[in-house]
């Protein structure tokens, strides 16, 4: 379990919870004075979440903060690595935001493991990159803050990529430790359709997801353009491409095409 793996390892454990079900059950279960709950009336959106946090750790004069989420899978010494990153006299780590292990997504039963780093050449210890996502990382607090904090207009798909654009473009650092490794999995299963003559495989997503991650997918094309994606046309074509291959032989295909549009049609409303 995530929570019994990462507790010894902190300070403080931080636990947002989105106004699930059956939270009575789970904070029982996690019943620790070193525990700090925060419970939302709603479900506010994980970048809310996140902001809680931030804003958490700030009021009570901690300088970095670790999240996490349900899937990501820590080894004993996990922070204790990657936090003597912070500690580091090497110049090119000043001004960091964000300190993100090499990620490894175990994905499907049966399925190829995939890392975010280039297989079959060696890595260094420490690199910048230009994007993590924020599960294992441990982000910088008042860096976070001094730029607004994460995006709540979001609320679920790409407040990582996001935050990341940002950071970079306020001269802010991400960095990489290669010697750090996080497992992730994925959760959803796959579903694979032969398109003419090639084989897709996708997630297929309920239309809550579809509507957000159309219309964020367009705010961030529309907003970051090649920051986000380096070529836009193509990934607009993507979407549409996308689009047709999921959504026309589901069940649910008119909840999806409603979702769809529904999203499309706000990212391309919302004021930049």
């Amino acid at each position: 379990m995530v929570v019994n793996a990462i507790s010894p390892q902190v300070d403080k454990l931080v636990l947002v919870d989105n106004a699930s079900a059956n939270i009575n059950e789970v904070q029982s279960a996690l019943a620790s004075e070193r525990y700090v709950w925060i419970k939302n009336d709603a479900n506010l959106g994980v970048a809310r979440a996140l902001n809680q946090l931030m804003e958490f750790a700030d009021s009570n004069s901690f300088e970095w903060m670790l999240t996490l989420d349900q899937d990501g899978i820590c080894d004993e010494n996990y922070v204790e690595k990657l936090s003597a990153t912070i500690n580091s006299n090497d110049d090119k780590i000043n001004n960091i935001a964000m300190i993100a292990p090499l990620i490894i997504d175990r994905g499907e039963v049966g399925s190829e493991i995939k890392s975010t780093a280039p297989t079959g050449k060696p890595l260094p210890e420490t690199e910048d990159v230009s994007f993590c996502i924020t599960s294992g990382s441990l982000t910088n607090v008042k860096s976070v803050l001094a730029i607004g904090g994460f995006n709540e207009w979001l609320f679920i798909d790409e407040v990582d990529r996001e935050i990341c654009l940002r950071l970079l473009q306020n001269g802010y650092k991400l960095v990489r430790v290669n010697t750090v490794e996080l497992c992730h999995e994925h959760g959803l299963k796959t579903i694979t359709r032969k398109v003419l003559w090639k084989k897709v495989v996708y997630h297929n997503y309920t239309p809550f997801r579809v509507y957000y991650q159309t219309r964020n997918l367009v705010y961030m094309l529309r907003k970051y353009g090649s920051a986000y994606y380096p070529q836009p046309y193509k990934r607009w074509f993507r979407l549409f491409f996308a689009f047709c291959v999921k959504f026309v032989n589901e069940p649910d295909r008119i909840q999806r095409l409603k979702a769809f549009c529904r999203g499309l049609r706000e990212g391309m409303a919302i004021k930049l």
